[in-house]
């Protein structure tokens, strides 16, 4: 009903848009760029939001699943440093209110590696949709081109304190808007939480079936990659898109979900497909303070680089901020600082890269004032495990930076 009503909206906006630009003088209509194109497009969106089919793509918006652009695999992600730069992590600036961290141990995730193209995810069960593996910039994902709902194939039952990410793909703003659910079910597997990202700009959370947040991104998604993240402990919830938080609810009381949904429902497969991938929920643990006092040692997951690359995430400034609080309450801590990688590649890369990423993670530190001899690094890769490599979530729990106590 809610799409119908839209379509007879973008009809008559669309419609309104070309009859105007028809009726401007032959000497304007010449002197406004791309006009001809501005008037075809209205004239098509007009015409398949009244007949119900989507309008064709744009030449330039053409895709085919297996064929992204040389670009497409970046977007959405900050800017790796270029070889030979000094840079040590992307720009933070728009992370500095962001405080997601993500859980310790990793319990399901799954990055679709070893999946056959066109078959369903093999570790995922079908409520109900079309779903089926396909490629897109190099990367494996989940296509859905029928609305339906997905669950991760793991037993009932949700840690105290737990964080939840999926990645999903965006065509930008000139396709059409998929809506992007994250859900919570009891016993009965009735939904009873609803974490929701729609037409590249709206989210909401509800909550028992009241609506706790509603808020619009501060600009519409670019095309790319974007990341729905959620910080559940047992008395708040906290949700995010890429870096903007947008929901804050606290005092929740009366809400014990038993496992986690996945929604997906389409605006048009044809013109934008929906895909999603990457889904991580990790068991929060105890603070890095904690860990520190206890074990001598903090274990985080929460700083983060691209794949094959030494320079640190956006992301990871919450993660990186609380370390530097704990350098300066106490001037007398030292730390080495460990990194480590799962066993995919080459070993000597892999040492090479997890030795180049603490230094990284020391750089960024001494910029914010750490002195430098309070800081060692060095590099593992693959050869100190905390869980074995056979399956994602082993490999996720292996890759890690470690801070330990000198």
């Amino acid at each position: 009903m809610f799409r119908s009503r839209f379509a007879i909206a973008l009809a008559a906006v669309a419609a309104l848009c070309f009859a105007l630009a028809a009726g401007l003088p032959p000497a304007a209509q010449a002197g406004l760029p791309k006009l001809d194109k501005l008037k075809d497009k209205a004239k098509a969106k007009a015409e398949a939001a009244l007949s119900g089919k989507a309008a064709p793509a744009p030449a330039d918006q053409e895709q085919a699943a297996g064929e992204g652009e040389g670009d497409a695999e970046q977007a959405g992600k900050p800017a790796q440093a270029p070889a030979g730069s000094d840079a040590a992590a992307a720009d933070m600036a728009f992370y500095t209110k962001y405080d997601f961290v993500p859980g310790d141990r990793t319990i399901f995730y799954d990055d679709l590696s070893g999946d056959p193209l066109g078959e369903f995810p093999h570790r995922w069960r079908l409520d109900d949709g079309v779903f089926e593996v396909a490629k897109l910039a190099g990367e494996n994902w989940i296509l859905n081109t029928n609305k339906g709902s997905i669950r991760p194939d793991i037993a009932d039952g949700l840690p105290e304190r737990y964080t939840v990410e999926m990645e999903v793909w965006d065509g930008g703003p000139d396709t059409p808007g998929h809506w992007h659910f994250i859900r919570w079910v009891d016993a009965k597997g009735d939904n009873i939480g609803e974490f929701a990202l729609k037409d590249h700009q709206n989210t909401w959370f509800n909550l028992n079936g009241d609506q706790k947040a509603n808020k619009s991104l501060p600009q519409t998604l670019a095309k790319g990659k974007h990341t729905m993240r959620a910080m559940i402990t047992p008395t708040s919830i906290k949700c995010y898109v890429d870096n903007e938080r947008v929901a804050n609810i606290p005092k929740v009381t009366g809400w014990a979900p038993v496992g986690l949904r996945v929604t997906l429902d389409p605006w048009s497969d044809s013109e934008a497909p929906l895909f999603m991938r990457g889904f991580r929920l990790a068991e929060g643990g105890k603070t890095l303070q904690d860990q520190l006092a206890e074990t001598g040692r903090i274990v985080t997951h929460g700083i983060l680089f691209d794949s094959g690359s030494a320079v640190i995430r956006g992301e990871s400034y919450k993660t990186l901020s609380l370390i530097a609080e704990l350098l300066t309450g106490d001037p007398a801590l030292r730390l080495s600082i460990e990194g480590h990688t799962d066993s995919d590649g080459a070993d000597a890369a892999n040492l090479a890269l997890s030795s180049q990423r603490a230094d990284a993670v020391k750089a960024w530190l001494v910029a914010q004032g750490t002195a430098a001899d309070r800081l060692q690094t060095q590099g593992f890769g693959e050869s100190k495990p905390l869980d074995a490599n056979a399956t994602p979530e082993g490999k996720a729990n292996n890759r890690r930076v470690e801070l330990v106590r000198l």
